[in-house]
């Protein structure tokens, strides 16, 4: 007999973003991540076969559709009314459903977010962030996307458990722990 999950059971958001040193995460909203290490993406593969499903918004969705399709994907899009799904993909507007309820629906234990910075800035204000893998390479953009949209100022406190050089070009991987 298979044990019932507990569909209020706390799911473990983590985050993954490959950032300029001068935090930028693509020159704009419909350009990839081409420029990042290979370290990075051997990285971000591995990690991605523990994760049950991933958040992206649409902007990222369209320039790595292919890939996500093959995953458990939840699109956050204001193109909806209703959550829309299309083979593994679900296209989800959060102002008119409840995005943490419907994540504990479908009993995912460990849930990635990939971005972009709207996508990081809404999971971070709904308390969506445990943890947060920041893989910086060693580049300035001088513009760009920043990592977070911004808005009302408000101060979030995140740990630093984790700092591994990558490659000898300098690439950095950080991971942070939300809270103290």
């Amino acid at each position: 007999m298979n044990p019932v999950r507990n569909p209020y059971k706390k799911i473990l958001y983590v985050a993954y973003v490959a950032t300029s040193i001068d935090g930028r995460i693509a020159q704009n909203n419909h350009s990839g991540t081409d420029w990042t290490s290979k370290e990075d993406w051997n990285f971000f593969q591995q990690s991605l076969k523990k994760i049950d499903a991933v958040i992206v918004g649409h902007a990222t969705f369209k320039v790595a559709e292919s890939r996500l399709r093959r995953r458990n994907a939840i699109v956050i899009t204001s193109k909806v009314h209703r959550p829309k799904t299309e083979a593994r993909t679900v296209f989800f507007n959060p102002r008119t459903s409840n995005l943490k309820n419907f994540l504990r629906k479908k009993h995912y234990k460990t849930v990635a977010i990939l971005g972009g910075s709207q996508i990081y800035d809404y999971c971070l204000r709904h308390n969506m962030l445990d943890e947060f893998y920041v893989t910086v390479e060693p580049y300035v953009f001088t513009a760009g996307v920043p990592m977070f949209q911004g808005g009302k100022f408000k101060k979030y406190k995140f740990s630093l458990v984790l700092v591994k050089k990558l490659n000898k070009s300098g690439t950095l991987l950080l991971k942070y722990k939300y809270g103290n």
